[in-house]
């Protein structure tokens, strides 16, 4: 009668290596963590650049760059996919995959794709602009343009129904 004998670390490197290939399965792009676009939204006021926060930031793929050679393959059609972030209080922001509204899949930044941002915040004129990602990490940095809030009549034809403007108090009930 013979019997197998195994080496006592066995199971724990079994389990190691099948928890490590699960995590590089699970990593959009096939495990390329380094791949991110990132960059900083701001505004000029005053001669100064001010950060703008909780602006929303969209790319999406156009089509592989005719400039650039060894494009990715698209996994679906570039039309379906898209990476969306929102900006933090420094203006600042990070997409690091694309996600599809179609098949709700999850890919990796498609390199040596010419892409599409843009960008929308309430306030600011809408911004939308191209650009190439090659591979890692890639930042730009964009200064969008405040709407102008401030009118004046200056023609008198615009006469004020002071009857028609409203005013009464917040009143709070139980």
């Amino acid at each position: 009668m013979s019997t197998i004998r195994r080496p006592v670390g066995w199971v724990p490197t079994a389990l190691l290596v099948l928890m490590l290939a699960v995590a590089v399965a699970g990593c959009p792009g096939g495990g390329r963590s380094s791949d991110m676009i990132a960059g900083q939204i701001m505004t000029q006021k005053d001669q100064q650049e001010i950060p703008v926060g909780q602006a929303q930031v969209m790319i999406r793929p156009l089509n592989a760059d005719p400039e650039l050679k060894g494009a990715d393959d698209q996994p679906e059609d570039p039309t379906n996919l898209r990476g969306v972030a929102i900006t933090n209080d420094t203006g600042y922001f990070e997409i690091q995959s694309l996600s599809s509204d179609q098949t709700f899949q999850e890919y990796g930044l498609l390199r040596n794709w010419k892409c599409e941002i843009t960008i929308q915040v309430p306030g600011y004129y809408i911004y939308k602009g191209s650009f190439s990602y090659t591979k890692g990490g890639q930042e730009l940095s964009i200064v969008l343009e405040e709407k102008g809030s401030d009118v004046t009549d200056l023609s008198g034809v615009i006469e004020i129904d002071e009857k028609a403007i409203q005013t009464g108090a917040i009143r709070r009930g139980n």
